[in-house]
């Protein structure tokens, strides 16, 4: 006999309050991971109880993210970093700025966590237009959980390569990320696809790479757009500190 699925959230929610964990959520990942054409199946059919809707999914990964960041002292960190690269003309930016480095990237540091989740959860949220074209059949809300369970997808693989950096301190290795959460995302596309935005493996290979390139293009801008924002947070703030 199934379980009933008022039941089975109410023990969640139970557990969820007792606890401070979304078992819920957990089973979602764990699904996300093992059998994603399952979580697509659920979120084509406007199930609103198996799984975590997978926007609060993303924003949630996002947050360990921003933590793990932590590790190099935040956003500023890595960005200064960064700048002591041999090759980056430190007197340059100093002057543009009007202040040390360290100031620039502790005003980016503060501004860059806010606008993460926000800026790149809406330019990726674009690629649901890509997955509503594969299967014109699904509904928005569809469409996005969709589109944000393969974004979670590439944030889980993405933390496991900032866990693997920070281990082995060896912050270089994040400049292959790019590569490898493209691939992720290929990855949990073609395993999610069959069924739901695909008819054959073929099918779902070749949208998979389509949607791969669509969506990391989109994060590209996104990340431009946000380190924009908050280099111009910084300097605003620098100037009306006087370029202390």
């Amino acid at each position: 006999m199934s379980e009933d699925p008022e039941n089975r959230e109410a023990v969640d929610d139970t557990l969820e309050d007792a606890f401070g964990v979304n078992l819920r959520a957990l089973r979602t990942l764990a699904d996300l991971v093992i059998r994603p054409n399952a979580v697509f199946k659920s979120y084509a059919a406007n199930d609103r109880v198996t799984y975590t809707p997978s926007i609060r999914l993303f924003v949630g990964l996002i947050a360990v993210q921003i933590l793990i960041s932590v590790i190099w002292g935040g956003y500023g960190g890595i960005l200064l970093s960064q700048w002591q690269q041999p090759n980056v003309n430190v007197e340059a930016l100093e002057s543009l700025f009007g202040a040390p480095l360290e100031v620039v990237a502790e005003h980016y540091g503060n501004a860059a966590p806010f606008l993460h989740a926000t800026v790149v959860g809406l330019f990726t949220a674009l690629s649901a237009f890509l997955v509503g074209a594969f299967n014109r059949s699904l509904g928005w809300v569809a469409r996005l959980n969709i589109t944000f369970a393969v974004l979670s997808g590439g944030t889980i693989v993405g933390l496991l390569v900032m866990i693997i950096a920070a281990l082995t301190d060896n912050l270089a290795s994040i400049s292959w990320a790019p590569f490898i959460i493209f691939f992720a995302y290929w990855l949990f596309f073609v395993r999610g696809a069959p069924g739901v935005l695909a008819e054959s493996r073929k099918g779902a290979v070749l949208k998979g790479a389509l949607f791969s390139v669509v969506t990391m293009l989109y994060v590209m801008l996104a990340g431009l757009v946000m380190a924009l924002i908050a280099f111009i947070y910084a300097w605003f703030m620098i100037q009306n500190s006087g370029g202390a």
